[in-house]
């Protein structure tokens, strides 16, 4: 009996699409911040707000930024990567070229059998096809440039300190986000094609802007309760010493 490769890929791109939800997420909590000192993006009041906000807690919003940094640039190096050892988006589309005449419809009603409107679906159904692979693979040949860069900066400066290391290649925002951009294209590709979902990711990208802007405001209306809060507890530690004083004498 072969093997049922369906479920398998499924669960790769399951897999995937979490790996890439939390990189894209990182990604946009990281914009946000840089954005969030930017007078031609929030306006000149609101930067100042932001910046005031960000000098009071230096040392959280500093290291965080970094850290945001370096993790969405190596999890998107690793979802674009080539090696057979890792999950990666060339691993998915080997294993479903290799057994693309497997992927029948019935391993599809197998596979959501306990999905509702499953007749519809299973009538609708088509499956991933060599044009949609192809598709997929001349949206990687585009970016290639960039993923090249990409490599080198993760294997050189991030994964490793190399004594000996090229320059820091350029990648800049707008490379960044088309990269983003054409993993989602090419996840939506396949989960359309083999399962009827696709997914929107701008809600997660909005979800991230609106929730880094919510710290920051929050912190701001809240910083003069925490100084009134540290006044009135050190004007009750002085009359509490004081009225120490006067039962001592």
């Amino acid at each position: 009996m072969s093997e049922n490769h369906f479920p398998r890929i499924m669960k790769y791109l399951e897999d995937i699409k979490s790996r890439y939800f939390r990189a894209f997420s990182a990604f946009h909590v990281f914009e946000t911040l840089e954005e969030a000192l930017a007078i031609n993006v929030v306006g000149e009041e609101k930067a100042e707000q932001n910046l005031k906000v960000i000098k009071m807690f230096s040392g959280f919003f500093l290291m965080s930024k970094e850290a945001l940094r370096v993790y969405f640039f190596l999890e998107l190096a690793k979802l674009f990567d080539s090696s057979n050892q890792s999950l990666q988006i060339n691993k998915i589309i080997n294993i479903t070229e290799s057994n693309i005449s497997k992927l029948t419809v019935n391993d599809f009603e197998d596979f959501n059998k306990d999905r509702e409107l499953l007749k519809e679906l299973t009538e609708g159904y088509k499956g991933i096809t060599h044009e949609n692979l192809n598709e997929i693979k001349d949206i990687l040949k585009k970016e290639q440039p960039v993923i090249d860069k990409l490599r080198i900066y993760r294997d050189k400066w991030l994964a490793h300190d190399d004594i000996d290391k090229p320059e820091i290649p350029e990648i800049n925002s707008i490379e960044l986000r088309s990269l983003f951009d054409s993993f989602a294209k090419i996840i939506n590709i396949f989960s359309s094609n083999m399962n009827h979902e696709s997914t929107m990711w701008s809600q997660a990208e909005d979800s991230s802007k609106f929730d880094t802007q919510y710290v920051l405001d929050h912190l701001y209306r809240f910083e003069k309760y925490r100084i009134q809060e540290i006044e009135d507890n050190a004007k009750a530690e002085i009359e509490k010493m004081n009225n120490l004083r006067k039962q001592q004498e």
